[in-house]
């Protein structure tokens, strides 16, 4: 249910942003330091985050009231008017979200529809030194909770693979499990 709305989303902006983007992604944690640098590589871009919920407690079926944030990130040398309006030749924030909002309200994804709920500005002085201006729109969707599957439907855990972050240096990690016979 949480990979399919994620889906829905991600593709639906794929779709309405096409190539005035460098990347439609989504952030594995909240907007960060480190979520900047990456963002940094990938400008203009936009990410999307699943950021948890409460219970919605509507009907006898298990429903969350999930919480949808989509970032979007530009960058331009030419200065923060440039970043929040675009310019010849980049799309600005400002494009971003004219085309997010209105694509991203009402969307149904998967279980529930996505509702606009407002934008913040998440530019703080590290990102405009940078060069880089980041607004974050919100969306709640009420979603309902898959009924519980058989323990024999799940796949095994096969294997762990990540990127770590120590000090200026990024790492990438692997691991394979293998059965014992």
């Amino acid at each position: 249910m949480l990979a399919y709305a994620e889906d829905a989303i991600t593709d639906r902006l794929k779709e309405v942003l096409g190539k005035s983007v460098k990347t439609v992604e989504t952030l594995p944690g909240p907007w960060d330091e480190q979520s900047l640098a990456l963002a940094l590589r990938q400008v203009p871009g936009v990410y999307v985050y699943w950021d948890g919920g409460r219970s919605s407690n509507r009907g006898k079926r298990a429903r969350i009231s999930a919480v949808y944030r989509i970032y979007a990130v530009t960058g331009h040398a030419s200065g923060e008017r440039e970043r929040r309006r675009g310019a010849a030749h980049q799309v600005g924030a400002y494009e971003i979200l004219q085309q997010v909002v209105p694509a991203m309200s009402g969307l149904n994804a998967g279980t529930g529809i996505l509702e606009f709920q407002g934008i913040a500005v998440l530019s703080p002085a590290s990102a405009q030194r940078k060069g880089i201006t980041v607004y974050e729109a919100e969306f709640l969707a009420d979603l309902a909770w898959p009924p519980l599957k058989d323990v024999s439907e799940l796949e095994d855990f096969a294997g762990y693979d990540g990127t770590h972050q120590v000090g200026e240096a990024e790492y990438e990690s692997s691991i394979t499990y293998e059965e014992e016979e």
